[in-house]
């Protein structure tokens, strides 16, 4: 229990300190200095996030860094253990990038405002038509050369196996032609039980596969490709038990 509350209150405690920054952020974005924006944006919610998961008392092991495209936009796809699973990859995959996060977390604030800064989309999976507006969003945002992230299952395991991936869950790389990077996360889901109730230590390991390119991917290929990328998340989950 002690554990947990003080992840929150030092989490919350260094929310409340980058607010100056927040404010430089909102100053660069006024004037149009959006390179500058950016950089500070990533650095500073990078760090945040590495705190987070350090503050846990957990380890990390990273491995295949090296497949990580040096340069252009890719979807990054990945199987969803934990809420932390956003901490993990937005603080050790090297890479500017938001994410596909569900509407609810605009209600936490100074977090939800970096996200935005991040570029994330928030998505409310009861409004069809917000649904498509987010995910034309999160195609613009590949076009323009940011990298997103994206939890095809749709909802938490809990564990080790992998649920089935929503139907259309790839189309952002598609529709932007961007690589996809798959990513497999193991044992996030001892660190944080599902309601947030109770952070605990834990060896968590994150894996990078190759890419697979989508240029060329058809719509009659669609499922195939999907059914490709989950059973490279599984194949790697698997091989590291």
């Amino acid at each position: 229990m002690f554990r947990t509350f003080f992840w929150y209150v030092l989490g919350w405690a260094y929310l409340i300190i980058t607010l100056p920054v927040l404010l430089r952020v909102k100053y660069l974005e006024k004037h149009n200095r959006n390179n500058k924006k950016d950089y500070l944006a990533y650095k500073f919610t990078r760090g945040f996030a590495k705190f987070l998961f350090y503050l846990t008392g957990s380890t990390i092991k990273i491995s295949g860094k090296e497949n990580i495209p040096k340069s252009g936009a890719v979807l990054f796809v990945s199987n969803h253990q934990s809420h932390i699973d956003n901490v993990i990859i937005h603080g050790f995959v090297d890479v500017p990038k938001g994410f596909i996060s569900i509407v609810e977390v605009k209600k936490i604030p100074i977090l939800s405002t970096w996200m935005k800064y991040m570029k994330c989309v928030f998505m409310d999976r009861s409004d069809l038509r917000q649904t498509l507006i987010c995910i034309n969003q999160g195609i613009e945002f590949l076009k323009q050369g940011h990298s997103m992230v994206i939890y095809p299952e749709g909802k938490l395991s809990e564990g080790q196996t992998v649920g089935e991936f929503k139907n259309g869950c790839l189309k952002l790389a598609i529709k932007a032609g961007v690589p996809i990077v798959p990513i497999i996360i193991r044992s996030s889901y001892k660190v944080m039980t599902k309601d947030g109730s109770r952070i605990k230590s834990a060896e968590v390991e994150c894996i990078i596969s190759k890419p697979v390119p989508t240029n060329t991917i058809k719509k009659d290929d669609e499922k195939e490709l999907v059914n490709m990328i989950r059973d490279i998340i599984i194949e790697n989950i698997s091989s590291t038990i």
